[in-house]
Parts: C-alpha cells; sequence; structure tokens
C-alpha cells in the first residue's frame, strides 16, 4: 500500500514543482517523437546547474536515437522498412526494435488482441487533427480491418527479423515505444549520476528516487476536468501511465469519437474514460495503459489483477472509479 506524502505534484498531463523542498530542483522541457517531455530533477546543493544539464542533454538525445529508430512516420527507419516489405519479406531489425516489437506481441497475447500494433494499417482512415477531423464511412473501416492482426506478425528470434504476413500491413509502436523511450531516458539520467528524477512523456511516466529523501507525489487527473484530480500517490522506482478519451478526440452529432482503437472493430473502444496503469517499467505501463483501455473495466481490472506487479485505476464510460488491491488514492 502507497503511504501519503505531499511533496510535488504531478499531474499526467501537466507539471508543476512548487517551491516544497530543502533540494533544488532542476527542470526542461523538450519535444521529441511528436509529444511534450518533461525532466525533473531532485539534487542535493553540491549538485551543480551544469552537471545536471549535461544529464538532461544525454537524456534528451536517447530518446531522439529511439525516435530515430522506432518511428514509423519517418522514412528510412528500420520499422518503415518492415511496413514496407509487407506480404513480400522479412526484414533483419536491430536487436532493440525486435525486443520492442516482441513485448508489444506478448501483451497482445495477453490482452487477447485488445493492444495490437498492427493498427497501424488504419491510419487516414480516422483523423484526429484539430481541423482535419474525419469519420469513416463503415465500409472503409471494414475494408481495411482484416489487415489488422497481431497473430500476422512472424518474428524470428534467431535472425531477429520481422515479417508481415499480409500485403498493405503496417505496425506502429506509438502505444509502446514512447514509453520504452522514457525507461532508456531515465536510464541515461541515473547514469550520469543524477538518482533522484522524473522523465514524463505525455501520459507515461517514470519515477525514479525521491525529491528530498521522500516520495514524489504524483497526481491522476479526472478525466472529465482538467483542473480536477481522482487522488494522488507517492511513488518512487516505479512508472505509471494514462490513458484517456480526452487526449485526442472530436464530437460529431452529440458523439465522442477518441484515439483509443479497439483492433477488433475499427472504432473508438467504449467501456472507458481513463485508465492508469502502474509497473515496473514505463515501456510496460504505456502498453498496458491501452490493452486495459481497450478491454473495458471488468475484463481489463481481471488483466491487471492476474499480472504481478502491476497495479491499475480504471475510470469507466459512467465515471466510476475501480481500483486494483495496491492502489489507495488520497
Amino acid at each position: 500500500m502507497y503511504k501519503p506524502v505531499v511533496l510535488i505534484l504531478l499531474i499526467l498531463t501537466s507539471l508543476t514543482t512548487p517551491p516544497l523542498s530543502a533540494a533544488e530542483v532542476f527542470k526542461r522541457n523538450s519535444v521529441v517523437m511528436g509529444t511534450d517531455i518533461e525532466l525533473t530533477a531532485s539534487a542535493a546543493d553540491e549538485t551543480d546547474e551544469a552537471r545536471v544539464n549535461a544529464a538532461f542533454d544525454a537524456a534528451i538525445r536517447e530518446m531522439e536515437r529511439i525516435e530515430a529508430e522506432m518511428s514509423e512516420w519517418r522514412d528510412g527507419t528500420p520499422i518503415s522498412l518492415v511496413n514496407q516489405k509487407s506480404g513480400k519479406e522479412a526484414v533483419p531489425v536491430p536487436d532493440e526494435l525486435f525486443q520492442v516489437i516482441a513485448a508489444a506481441q506478448k501483451v497482445s497475447g495477453l490482452s487477447n488482441g485488445a493492444f495490437d500494433i498492427s493498427w497501424a494499417a488504419m491510419r487516414g482512415v480516422w483523423n484526429f487533427a484539430k481541423g482535419q477531423e474525419r469519420l469513416p464511412a463503415p465500409e472503409e473501416i471494414q475494408k481495411m480491418l482484416p489487415l489488422v492482426n497481431y497473430k500476422n506478425i512472424e518474428l524470428d528470434e534467431v535472425k531477429k527479423t520481422v515479417f508481415l504476413r499480409k500485403p498493405e500491413m503496417a505496425i506502429g509502436l506509438g502505444a509502446i515505444a514512447k514509453g520504452y523511450a522514457v525507461d532508456k531516458a531515465m536510464q541515461a539520467l541515473v547514469n550520469s549520476g543524477i538518482k533522484n528524477a522524473i522523465v514524463k512523456a505525455g501520459g507515461d511516466m517514470r519515477v525514479q528516487g525521491t525529491n528530498d529523501g521522500k516520495p514524489w507525489d504524483i497526481g491522476i487527473r479526472h478525466p472529465r476536468s482538467r483542473e480536477r484530480l481522482l487522488g494522488k500517490l507517492p511513488l518512487s522506482n516505479i512508472s505509471i501511465s494514462t490513458s484517456g478519451d480526452y487526449e485526442r478526440f472530436f464530437i460529431k452529432d452529440g458523439i465522442l469519437y477518441h484515439h483509443i482503437m479497439d483492433p477488433k472493430t475499427g472504432y473508438p473502444a467504449r467501456g472507458c474514460q481513463s485508465v492508469t496503469i502502474l509497473a515496473p517499467d514505463t515501456m510496460t505501463s504505456d502498453a498496458l495503459s491501452t490493452a486495459v483501455f481497450v478491454l473495458g473495466p471488468e475484463d481489463g481490472m481481471k488483466l491487471i489483477k492476474g499480472l504481478p506487479g502491476i497495479e491499475g485505476v480504471i475510470v469507466d464510460s459512467q465515471g466510476k472509479v475501480h481500483y486494483s488491491a495496491g492502489i489507495s488514492l488520497n
């Protein structure tokens, strides 16, 4: 059970650091992987600003390196080549990329396909960009839906190859690579001598060490009010990710359409307003927050309870809040 300590409030969609700590707090903002990045370090007096800034530089470089390898939006990346060769041939990929795809496949199996990186074949059918919102016709969705099936992603562990069995299939790592990048950025900070820090990328966050000897205080946003919290958790050495229907959406004819899709239907998942997952690493919390959102509150909570080291908070479509046993919000 997490014991409440009020120190610094970090909301998964915004970050504020009021001066409540005797230790100096350093911050850096950037944009990587199309996401706002926030780096925070709590350091003793002997840690100078130049050292922290060098560590921040290393963390951002690490995230940019991962983006260059794992972004399907960039031509010439290994994952773009996998997509280009879909239905034709297996493609050798870097070991790091292979391991992230393998991790995605594992979550797909655990969630019975609620998490599925082959959803990328449907991109362009929906559009959630402001001013370019697009609600596709049912026949468009039905035409593309047969391309979405994680079981048609073939991995060769020995050769480190990836093969998409159907032409026009595509994979995208937006719901797992960002979490992996957060983990690697935190590793870069730790390797640079920063022991107490937070790396935040959109709704994904790694919380490391303490702030002036006490846990960092993490606030979970209410999905229907940016100014309200569901509650707070004092956390150290853990990852936390939130997926919500308020992140990218549009409303048409009184219906809210958001970007978290059910791979089986091709439409937005309807069971939840938000899902927050705590896990040992951010790659896992990132993927599971999407998987649980798609599964819905009942099946999603069953998945959470069946996984060691995983905790979760689910706000269902009616606004009711569900907690796993290890969660105690304040």
